[in-house]
């Protein structure tokens, strides 16, 4: 009997919705306002340019990704923090698909 009610609570809450993530920039920073980006049929590219974002650790620089959005942090680059939030994409985005890579004063998204 236990195994039955056990298994019942497991699937109560596997039907519970996702928590919706709040974006993860918090506290005092600097807003990123200016980007560009690449896009093809396929593809999208975003590039952020902060100089020496290259030499901050890698765990500093962070991103979260939704369908329809997708938020930048960067902490303690030069003392400062700097974060982007850009909300309702024109069209859905893979979240597994997305990445982040940190180049030479750029961030590549």
């Amino acid at each position: 009997m236990q195994q039955k009610s056990q298994r019942k609570a497991e699937l109560l809450d596997s039907e519970k919705p996702a928590a919706v993530a709040a974006p993860i920039t918090t506290g005092c920073t600097a807003q990123i306002s200016n980007h560009g980006w690449d896009q093809s049929g396929k593809f999208v590219k975003i590039y952020i340019t902060l100089t020496g974002v290259h030499r901050v650790p890698t765990e500093n620089v962070q991103v979260h990704f939704t369908e329809r959005s997708f938020d930048l942090l960067v902490k303690n680059l030069n003392g400062k923090s700097y974060s982007i939030f850009v909300n309702n994409l024109l069209k859905p985005i893979s979240v597994e698909g997305s990445s982040k890579k940190v180049k030479t004063d750029t961030v590549l998204m």
